[in-house]
């Protein structure tokens, strides 16, 4: 099953934005492609964003079985609600998707280390449903600490890594690191940069930045 888990080195990355734009670059290669947010909190945005992206007729409930109200950690959300989040229980939801599609976008929570519960955070989703991960980094002064410790955090659990999208969430300032970030962080992790999404504003049709991505290098690795 070809397919990937995106993650993010923190909250307010543009986890969404990238799933989104990457969904279509991999339509726009003629696949069929499903995605899943298997766990929201505070809404249910992105989870639609990605379904309206993929135009498919899988339901909301499908794509997001867990939705939480409160914009917190999962397990905070959770426990505010009087539930309980378990990975097992999300792996037939996305077993059933997968075995629709051709292709999977799968989007975390967070970053890999947020707790789902007690005992579990994203990264065991990840590994539960042995998705190559997506790293999502944002283009900007600090990107490269916080990413390697993700990278560090991904490669000790043994987890797949296909490379980093970089995703201004902010308009540009011309600060070197911008750019310069992705090329430190391919010489000390050895992970290709995938792309480096350009600041998209609202008004902006995100279907017009599908060249940002390197969708022939994301084939590859998959």
């Amino acid at each position: 099953m070809a397919g990937c888990f995106v993650t993010g080195t923190d909250t307010e990355v543009g986890k969404t934005q990238a799933a989104v734009l990457l969904t279509y670059a991999l339509k726009g290669e003629g696949l069929d492609v499903g995605v899943m947010k298997p766990i929201s909190a505070g809404g249910r945005e992105d989870a639609v964003a990605l379904l309206e992206a993929a135009s498919i007729s899988d339901t909301l409930d499908e794509v997001n079985p867990v939705s939480l109200s409160e914009p917190l950690s999962p397990n905070l959300a959770a426990e505010r609600e009087g539930v309980t989040v378990d990975v097992e229980g999300l792996v037939s939801p996305y077993e059933r998707l997968r075995d629709r599609h051709a292709w999977m976008i799968v989007e975390g929570a967070g970053g890999l280390l947020v707790p789902v519960n007690d005992s579990q955070t994203i990264a065991d989703l990840a590994m539960r449903l042995d998705l190559p991960l997506i790293i999502v980094a944002r283009a900007a002064l600090g990107t490269i600490n916080h990413t390697l410790l993700t990278i560090e955090a991904a490669r000790a659990r043994s987890l797949s890594i296909l490379g980093v999208i970089y995703n201004h969430v902010t308009p540009s300032t011309g600060d070197p690191s911008e750019i310069e970030s992705a090329r430190i962080i391919t010489e000390r992790s050895s992970l290709p940069s995938l792309g480096i999404i350009p600041f998209i504003s609202p008004d902006d049709d995100i279907r017009d930045h599908v060249s940002a991505l390197d969708t022939r290098l994301i084939l590859e690795s998959t």
